[in-house]
């Protein structure tokens, strides 16, 4: 409204000011055609009278007021004197005008005096009088009149335009982030499974939605993850605990003695939760912003070559053989550490390669990383469970035991190990044809 109103006020001042130029202009071409109309009614020494009250009552009608003296200063020909009614509704009609366009406009009766020349003879004078400097006359006014109804006309149907638009682009605004605010509030109440349906055509907004509703959906996945968490690791706690609750209680009872095989049987359950409160232990300190990575130059043959060796009897007791193209590569790595995430990766293949299966481990330079890929042809992962393999106690597998799927942490601590390195862990996998780690790692 506000640029409606000052291109409307601007325009009307703009083009009142180069009108009245104009107008100036048109007020000294008149000028010169009456001093060139009236030198032309000299002739043989005589004034043409007749001639002269013609041009003088057409100079009225223009807005001029004529007056000729000849060389001895006597009054050939005067308006006023012929036909001063005529020169009074005159001025006052120019008066009337100029209020009218120019209120403020403060303007008089203005005389000029110009001396006439008729072959380079002085033959006498010509007084001009006009409502100076400028005047507007009747076609002028209606031209204003104009001008200002349709600028009006103007910025009444733009001003109608522009709210007419401002309701739709408000509305296309508030709606989808009405929505928005509807969503997150019930986000943070913990309902996550309202999206926001609606589009807009606005890019950006339509950006904000598919956040918010990936941000529900991240929310959602998350806390059935907390509550698997929660359920597994109760269940990897419980279970220990129970069976030597039971073993002690049979103890303190009398109903058992106190032999060396049940008492080793107690102290396996207390070690097995030992190393389960030691792997939370490490999985923080790997998740933590303050590890501290003590980094040398590392051969990755050297290394993969030396966790094999470990792995020979699992590997010998289920026939997988290994297929290592392993060249010799450097990296700057914390040797211990990284250590420790592959062999939670390799081992991992083991558990889940077959009798007489195979483990392929090959890795390939990248622009300043390198690209470790370790393939097993096992029982595979499916689709669904991909996403979360990565997560603290997730199994893809509900009906592994313990002892085969152990604690649910190893990919956990690998994939913390890595990105600590500044590095990048990913997974593919067909449910009965295997599964694939890619490992990216930074030379430095």
């Amino acid at each position: 409204m506000t640029i409606i109103l000052l291109i409307s006020f601007s325009s009307h001042i703009f083009m009142k000011k180069n009108f009245n130029r104009y107008l100036e202009d048109i007020i000294e071409g008149r000028k010169k055609s009456l001093i060139k109309d009236i030198s032309n009614t000299y002739k043989n020494g005589q004034w043409d009278n007749k001639n002269i009250e013609d041009i003088g009552i057409e100079a009225i009608n223009n807005g001029f007021i004529i007056s000729i003296k000849d060389i001895s200063d006597n009054v050939i020909w005067s308006a006023k004197t012929h036909n001063s009614s005529m020169c009074e509704a005159m001025m006052s009609r120019m008066g009337y005008n100029m209020s009218i366009v120019n209120p403020g406009y403060k303007g008089d009766y203005t005389e000029e005096v110009y001396n006439l020349k008729i072959d380079e003879k002085y033959a006498g004078i010509l007084e001009i009088g006009y409502y100076g400097p400028l005047y507007y006359n009747d076609s002028d006014v209606i031209f204003f009149k104009t001008l200002d109804n349709i600028l009006i006309f103007v910025g009444i149907f733009s001003l109608g335009i522009s709210i007419f638009i401002g309701i739709l682009i408000s509305t296309s605004i508030s709606k989808p982030i009405g929505s928005v605010v509807k969503a997150t509030n019930s986000i943070a109440t913990g309902k996550y499974k309202n999206k926001i349906k609606k589009e807009s055509n606005i890019k950006e907004i339509n950006e904000m939605i598919s956040s918010v509703n990936t941000l529900a959906f991240s929310l959602d996945e998350e806390e059935k993850i907390r509550k698997i968490m929660t359920k597994d690791i109760s269940h990897e706690l419980r279970t220990p605990l129970t069976t030597m609750q039971g073993q002690l209680e049979a103890l303190i009872d009398g109903i058992w003695e106190p032999t060396e095989e049940r008492l080793q049987s107690i102290h396996e359950e207390v070690r097995r939760l030992s190393r389960l409160v030691g792997s939370l232990e490490h999985l923080s300190r790997y998740e933590s912003e303050d590890l501290i990575l003590n980094k040398n130059e590392v051969d990755i043959k050297e290394l993969v070559e030396m966790i094999l060796i470990n792995f020979e009897k699992e590997l010998h007791d289920k026939n997988i053989s290994v297929n290592n193209k392993l060249e010799t590569f450097i990296i700057n790595v914390d040797r211990d550490k990284i250590t420790q995430g592959l062999i939670n990766i390799i081992s991992n293949g083991i558990k889940y390669t077959e009798q007489g299966g195979i483990i392929e481990i090959t890795c390939d330079e990248g622009k300043n990383i390198a690209i470790i890929h370790i393939r097993d042809n096992g029982i595979g992962i499916s689709k669904e469970h991909l996403p979360y393999i990565f997560q603290r106690f997730y199994r893809a597998d509900k009906s592994r035991t313990r002892a085969t799927g152990g604690a649910g942490i190893g990919l956990t601590i690998s994939k913390a190990i890595i990105e600590a390195h500044g590095g990048n862990i990913k997974v593919k996998s067909e449910i009965n044809k295997g599964t694939e780690f890619i490992i990216e790692i930074p030379k430095v």
